[in-house]
C-alpha cells in the first residue's frame, strides 16, 4: 500500500524499532515445542503459559514503538487475542466457521483439534466465554483459515506500519538518507569555502 502511494523499500528500510529482538523472541515463544511432563494437565498448563508469555513479549514490543502509525492496532488485536486465550486456557475455534473455511481439510483438521488441540486452539466449548472473540471468521480463500477480531485488527496494524513506513515523514525511528555525510556536506558547501578562504 505504502508503495502504491509513492513510497520507497529505501525508505523501509530506514525505519529502526526500539527492541526489534522482543518481537523475534514473541514468535520464537509461539512455535516452541511444549514439554513433557508428567500430567497432561501440567502439559496443557505450560503450553498455554508459553502462548500467553508469548503474548506478553509481543505487547512489551508494541509498547515500546506505540508512537509509530499502526502500532496501536496491533496492540488493541493482541490484547483481544491474549484476554480469549487466558480465560479460556486457549483459543477457541467455532465449528461452523471451521467448516466453511476448511474445505476438504475440515474432517482432517477438526480431528487435529479434537487429538492435539488444547493449548493453542481447541474446538469451541459450552463453557468457553467471549465466543465473540475467539476464532469466528472464516476465511475460504486463499488461507482456508479461520479468524478472529484480534488477528484481522492486528494484521490491519501490521499492514499500516509497513504502509507509514514506507511513506511516512522521518521521525525519532527512522534514519534520515545521508544524515551520516552531514559534517561532509556542510564542508563542501560554498558559505564554508569562502568561509575558510577568507580566514
Amino acid at each position: 500500500m505504502g508503495l502504491a502511494l509513492g513510497g520507497t523499500l529505501t525508505t523501509l528500510s530506514n525505519v529502526r524499532f526500539r527492541w526489534w529482538p522482543l518481537a523475534l523472541l514473541g514468535l520464537a515463544l509461539q512455535l516452541a515445542p511444549v514439554p513433557r511432563l508428567e500430567s497432561l494437565h501440567a502439559q496443557h498448563v505450560a503450553a498455554v503459559g508459553l502462548l500467553i508469555a508469548s503474548y506478553v513479549v509481543l505487547l512489551t514490543f508494541v509498547a515500546l514503538n506505540f508512537r509509530l502509525p499502526g502500532f496501536s492496532l496491533i496492540a488493541a488485536g493482541f490484547a483481544l487475542n491474549l484476554l480469549v486465550i487466558s480465560v479460556n486456557g486457549g483459543m477457541p475455534v467455532n465449528q461452523r466457521a471451521l467448516e466453511i473455511a476448511g474445505g476438504p481439510r475440515y474432517l482432517a483438521t477438526v480431528t487435529d483439534l479434537l487429538e492435539h488441540g488444547g493449548a493453542k486452539h481447541h474446538l469451541a466449548r459450552d463453557d468457553d466465554v467471549l465466543l465473540g472473540l475467539s476464532d469466528v471468521i472464516p476465511v475460504s480463500w486463499p488461507t482456508r483459515n479461520v479468524f478472529s477480531v484480534g488477528d484481522l485488527i492486528a494484521m490491519f496494524g501490521i499492514a499500516w506500519v509497513l504502509a507509514a513506513a514506507t511513506k511516512g515523514p522521518a521521525g525519532r525511528h527512522r534514519l534520515r538518507p545521508g544524515a551520516t555525510r552531514q559534517g561532509s556536506d556542510a564542508a563542501d558547501r560554498p558559505e564554508a569555502v569562502a568561509g575558510s578562504r577568507s580566514a
